[in-house]
């Protein structure tokens, strides 16, 4: 049934602004978000991984008592290291990507287009580590980023442009994926959604319908 009640615990690193606006955007009534910051970081994996597990306990500790389920709201050490995220937090996890890969199997996506904030080399990663899971990237294009608060910065309809010029790409794809959780994406995925007719997927909007199901609550989420 539509409805219920959750408390949502959301780690960020300090210089995400946007998860939290989005995720309170999409959050139905009953549902809170409850967040608390780790250091942020260059990289995608942490190079001293006992250091990177204290610090983990101990926010956690911060949202324990508060939250129902976890989000950990962040790429840092999901690649390689996500044993250890999964083993210091003891409640329901949910890992962005994580969700984004379930989704689009969810809706039986085999071909994508990724449109991301970042310089040319990080969004040929994203590019690479999608199609190392199965998918065919039909196209990709990034905004040049590197600062977690730029990224935040990014007017809507900047990343309404980032996708629309790529329109010759985009509709050879079956969903469009939006990278990034210091990206806010709320608005932008349901303009581009309603426009294309496709699915239009972000890793905030992603996390938030993974949220949900954990949860047990039925909610729309925007961009599918």
């Amino acid at each position: 049934m539509p409805g219920g009640r959750g408390r949502i615990g959301l780690i960020l690193p300090a210089n995400n602004a946007a998860m939290e606006y989005d995720m309170w955007k999409m959050a139905p009534e009953g549902v809170t978000i409850h967040s608390t910051r780790m250091k942020p970081t260059k990289g995608c994996e942490p190079d001293n991984v006992e250091e990177f597990e204290r610090e983990l306990k101990y926010v956690y500790s911060l949202l324990e008592e508060v939250s129902d389920v976890i989000v950990y709201g962040r790429t840092y050490g999901t690649h390689r290291h996500v044993d250890v995220i999964r083993k210091v937090i003891r409640k329901e996890v949910v890992i962005p990507e994580e969700e984004v890969y379930n989704l689009l199997r969810e809706l039986k996506v085999k071909k994508i287009w990724v449109g991301t904030p970042y310089i040319k080399e990080r969004t040929l990663e994203e590019v690479e580590f999608w199609r190392s899971k199965g998918f065919e990237v039909v196209g990709y294009d990034g905004l040049g980023k590197v600062k977690g608060v730029d990224i935040s910065n990014t007017p809507i309809f900047t990343i309404y442009r980032l996708v629309k010029r790529n329109l010759d790409k985009v509709i050879n794809a079956d969903a469009i994926y939006i990278a990034c959780t210091a990206l806010s994406t709320y608005e932008a995925v349901t303009y581009l959604h309603e426009d294309l007719g496709i699915p239009v997927i972000s890793e905030n909007t992603a996390t938030m319908w993974g949220t949900l199901r954990k949860l047990k609550i039925k909610n729309r989420v925007p961009g599918f």
